[in-house]
């Protein structure tokens, strides 16, 4: 059912592109040595072939996006994402306008990750608002629902932002926010005991894949949930300083800090993989802080160069650190992670390249989850308009 309904929408996008104001076309070739991020490295490569256009039918206006991943040598993680959805825009004054999106979606992963595979549901609302020329403050509410292959994955989810924006004559920028966010699980379980000789991949939540690195297992023990229904309540504040130095160079220093009100991680692990959406690790599996710093030069010939620094300390409520062995080290698992970021971009009229380089160092008192690795990329976005709203 979840295939035929990604496919209808597939189909409604398409049928919509002959009427399409604004086409973007964009294609990224990247190259990682750690595509699991764990201390098990696996190389892979990812080409992604994605798409978006829009529609307007003032005050609402018609959009979709969707995209293709390949993966050469992991090929049973690529996947096919599509959302489709409406805008609206309404005026209440010179200064004020209020913002609602809908929109629905999904993905589609192959069979032995068939556990990822969602319909998405989606609604936005906002209010933006002038307090002065030069001060702006905004508040955003978005309510989620999604449903997986692997019901225990299904959940929705609220969050809530309020922001201050200030703009000064000295190209310098202000903003604060805060934030509130619930996410509820659906249908988590409690599995069958399992045996105590039951290879410790699989309690993990892992199982080795075709290289040396590990994969997710759907297997009930690997993907442990408990309770009959859990949420996870989370809290944050974030702030951003961004400088101008002269016509040409900027800079931009920001910092975050979460923290879980209630509830806990539901799983027996979390994990990220690069550039693949994966349930178990989102904005609601941690707590902690992050700063980041950003320098931007716009040098000639329409060229862009940016390089930055994001250093993060993340507790994942709920998930115990473990031994390679599997054996649990009587604490939550801990990750510090250093990146660095580089990009060069260059614009033309309708298009655009770039080319982007990161290094992550993971430092985590779970061995598994003690990584290095490397993220090599470069893309070509191309912008067709055709009297729309840029």
């Amino acid at each position: 059912m979840k295939k035929l309904t990604l496919t209808v929408i597939m189909i409604m996008s398409l049928a919509a592109a002959v009427a399409t104001e604004n086409l973007t076309l964009s294609f990224f070739q990247t190259s990682t040595d750690n595509l699991f991020q764990t201390s098990f490295p696996e190389k892979d490569q990812v080409s992604s072939l994605s798409f978006s256009f829009d529609k307007s039918f003032a005050p609402f206006s018609f959009f979709t996006e969707g995209g293709y991943s390949y993966l050469y040598q992991n090929t049973n993680v690529s996947y096919y994402a599509q959302d489709l959805g409406l805008d609206y825009i309404h005026a209440f004054s010179e200064k004020t306008a209020f913002y609602a999106s809908a929109k629905v979606g999904g993905a589609l992963y192959r069979v032995d990750y068939s556990d990822f595979n969602y319909l998405n549901f989606g609604v936005i609302g906002a209010v933006k608002s002038y307090l002065t020329p030069a001060s702006i403050m905004k508040l955003n509410t978005t309510f989620y629902y999604r449903s997986y292959g692997y019901s225990v994955f299904d959940y929705y989810s609220l969050l809530a932002a309020l922001s201050l924006d200030k703009y000064f004559q000295s190209r310098t920028t202000l903003q604060a926010e805060v934030n509130w966010g619930y996410k509820h699980y659906v249908h988590p379980f409690v599995p069958e005991p399992t045996a105590m000789d039951e290879p410790v991949e699989y309690r993990r939540g892992w199982r080795r894949g075709p290289g040396s690195g590990y994969m997710w297992s759907s297997d009930p023990a690997a993907a442990e949930a408990i309770g009959p229904g859990q949420g996870i309540q989370i809290s944050s504040l974030s702030g951003l300083i961004a400088q101008g130095l002269g016509d040409r160079v900027g800079l931009r220093l920001s910092g975050v800090r979460q923290w879980t009100l209630s509830g806990e991680n539901p799983f027996s692990t979390v994990a990220e993989f690069y550039m693949v959406e994966n349930p178990t690790y989102d904005l609601f599996s941690w707590n902690g802080y992050a700063l980041s710093g950003q320098l931007t030069v716009e040098a000639p010939w329409n060229t862009q160069v940016k390089m930055g620094y994001t250093r993060s300390v993340k507790e994942f409520p709920g998930i115990e650190a473990m031994d390679l062995e599997g054996e649990t080290l009587d604490m939550l698992r801990r990750d510090t992670r250093d990146q660095w970021d580089a990009r060069l971009e260059k614009n033309f009229p309708a298009f655009s390249v770039f080319l982007s380089y990161s290094y992550v160092n993971n430092h985590s008192n779970d061995p598994l989850f003690d990584w290095r690795g490397h993220f090599l990329g470069v893309g070509l976005e191309w912008l067709l308009n055709w009297g729309g709203t840029k």
